[in-house]
């Protein structure tokens, strides 16, 4: 299953140089497809909104949108309307893609978060004003998974 993984550059740099790791994502799961009225997992629509979810979650918990994409045999976790998953030792070379903000783009996330307040959790970070604006306005940009230094620091 293709796993959308929020991650701090730390968490990032640390699951390359030991190259597994346990991890916390957002998947294309059954409750998920329901929770945002999609058809396929395989879709585009899918992967888009799990990469929002994604990059929403590493705002709040690391104060970064940093998204790894990688394929792993995940189990259902809560949030499950949002598609929480989790997997242990995940190999990094799984990893297929990352996604994270340029200067401008972090620079819109960290004001939208500030905006947007105090959040309890990811469900009131989605209904957010100021956090839906950014994601509408701010996309997050592909990187190979070798540019992981690069994006770790």
């Amino acid at each position: 299953m293709l796993v959308f993984v929020p991650l701090a550059p730390a968490d990032l740099a640390d699951w390359a140089s030991s190259g597994r790791r346990d991890i916390r994502g957002f998947a294309a799961t059954p409750a998920f497809l329901d929770a945002f009225d999609l058809s396929t997992p395989d879709s585009e629509d899918a992967d888009l909104t799990l990469l929002e979810v994604a990059g929403l979650a590493g705002l709040l918990t690391h104060g970064v949108r940093l998204v790894a994409v990688c394929q792993a045999d995940a189990a259902g976790a809560e949030p499950a309307n949002f598609g929480a998953v989790v997997a242990e030792k995940v190999r990094f070379s799984a990893v297929e893609s990352l996604f994270t903000d340029d200067e401008a783009g972090a620079e819109r996330a960290a004001a939208a978060k500030e905006l947007a307040g105090e959040v309890a959790d990811l469900d009131e970070a989605w209904d957010s004003d100021a956090l839906d604006d950014l994601l509408r306005t701010t996309e997050l940009l592909w990187h190979d998974s070798s540019e992981w230094d690069r994006l770790s620091h």
